[in-house]
């Protein structure tokens, strides 16, 4: 295959929700990631909490200020720049937007100061920015983080609102559609689980959330001539996962 033809490969990061991650299951996708070498990196929105300026009900016995949790996030961040990637993309969740709806809501004076990719520093860390409610485009797959449904279905959701190729993070579960239209063109809705912390859940079941939601990533293969993703969930399984025919432990 020609250096012109030659699949470019790309890591999709979902939810982490910083500093409430799992610490084990966001090094063994760093692991991974070493060894899959992405030309690309998505992070797919929730890389942070934003717990601080969350809007609902706080247990007070979470003691990190927003300031901390910031810094835990841009750490995070500098994690993933070491997968030297030649593209990084940071698109935005609903809990990044916490932060902005807690500006309009409590400090409209400030919201023109203030916003995710200044206090992130996502420019200076090479990251590029998508806004929550839009969605990133590459080749011909459509990248966002929630199209406002959640559930086991949301990806079929996701495909009928865009009627094209999707992904989306916010549901942490893991699960891949492939659909027709009425041209009978195939299109494809994916959704790649999530690296939080489930022991720090404190708004649903924590049996409900350990029964329906997934630890894992997902992986894509770009054909740069047809703009077609090739894309692979890669589920975490008893603290390992495959990829590229490797098992990866910590």
């Amino acid at each position: 295959m020609s250096s012109k033809n030659k699949l470019e490969k790309i890591l999709f990061i979902p939810d982490c929700h910083i500093p409430y991650h799992d610490l084990d299951a966001f090094n063994l996708m760093l692991k991974a990631g070493k060894i899959f070498k992405p030309d690309h990196t998505v992070i797919l929105g929730d890389f942070a909490d934003f717990y601080g300026v969350s809007s609902h009900s706080k247990d007070p016995n979470r003691a990190l200020k927003l300031k901390e949790e910031i810094e835990s996030v841009k750490k995070a961040l500098d994690q993933v720049k070491t997968l030297k990637a030649k593209n990084n993309v940071f698109v935005s969740g609903n809990h990044e937007d916490r932060l902005e709806r807690y500006l309009r809501d409590r400090a409209p004076e400030l919201f023109n100061f203030i916003s995710i990719p200044k206090i992130l520093e996502l420019k200076e860390k090479g990251f590029s920015y998508t806004p929550y409610k839009q969605a990133y485009k590459i080749g011909k797959l459509n990248v966002t983080h929630d199209t406002g449904v959640a559930g086991r279905f949301a990806h079929y959701k996701a495909l009928d609102t865009f009627q094209h190729n999707v992904i989306i993070g916010h549901t942490h579960r893991i699960g891949y559609a492939v659909e027709g239209d009425a041209q009978g063109q195939r299109h494809l809705g994916a959704m790649f689980g999530w690296l939080g912390d489930v022991n720090e859940i404190d708004y649903m079941h924590q049996v409900k959330a350990r029964k329906e939601w997934s630890l894992g990533f997902g992986i894509g293969y770009l054909d740069p001539k047809t703009g077609v993703v090739y894309l692979v969930p890669i589920p975490i399984i008893n603290g390992t996962c495959l990829i590229e025919g490797n098992i990866v432990r910590l």
